[in-house]
């Protein structure tokens, strides 16, 4: 069964300045306060820079990324490896490794993936994106041949779907009724699928999201109330 979840993007931050006076040393002071603004725009214009750089970088490996071919993996993750170590100062930075996980996984190497994209969700400073990215995490995990691992990602897609204010919460109940759903265990499925209904599946058709459609059609398969 396979769960890995796809994604996407990133963010920034900035800061400086200060000085003071007495007679002999106002020369100083003022050559100072010259240096810092210097050094400030000069800082600016470093980051403004790194930010740019990165995200080109990003984009023209997408075109790598989705390229058909099977063959493709090695060098999709050498590039997004070499890439990473580029930007990783750059706010996007943490997205390159989340890429070069996905190439990891394609070739088999599912322990080293889930090691990345536990670093991207650490270093990431938006807090949305943190939160889909431990959903993708606790996805990988239960992807993982290893019973110890599947334990915490079945834990940790739990505190996801059981957190209203996470917001991966409507896809954390999803994935969550999905694995009882698979484990055959329907009365879980059940439960967290109707809770995804009465949180998100109430509006109209037309503002619910593709989770709710998708839920409500799995209802049916599992319920008369539905």
């Amino acid at each position: 069964m396979n769960f890995s979840y796809d994604t996407i993007a990133s963010l920034l931050d900035v800061s400086l300045n200060k000085a003071l006076a007495y007679k002999k040393v106002i020369i100083a002071s003022v050559a100072g306060i010259v240096l810092a603004i210097a050094g400030g725009v000069g800082f600016n214009w470093y980051w403004t820079a790194t930010q740019e750089a990165a995200q080109k970088d990003f984009f023209e490996l997408l075109t790598h990324y989705n390229a058909p071919g099977e063959h493709k993996w090695v060098t999709v993750e050498k590039e997004y490896r070499q890439a990473y170590e580029r930007n990783k100062r750059a706010g996007i930075g943490p997205m390159f490794e989340v890429y070069q996980a996905d190439a990891l996984v394609a070739q088999g190497k599912h322990d080293e993936a889930i090691t990345h994209v536990e670093n991207a969700s650490h270093a990431l400073a938006s807090r949305e994106l943190k939160d889909f990215m431990q959903l993708k995490l606790a996805l990988m995990k239960l992807d993982s041949k290893h019973a110890i691992v599947q334990k915490d990602g079945l834990a940790l897609l739990k505190s996801i779907a059981e957190n209203s204010k996470h917001y991966a919460n409507e896809a954390g109940l999803y994935y969550l009724g999905y694995f009882y759903f698979a484990q055959n265990d329907t009365q879980q499925a059940k439960n967290y699928w109707q809770q995804l209904m009465v949180k998100y599946g109430m509006k109209e058709m037309r503002q619910q999201s593709g989770f709710a459609e998708q839920t409500r059609g799995k209802l049916k398969l599992i319920s008369a109330d539905w």
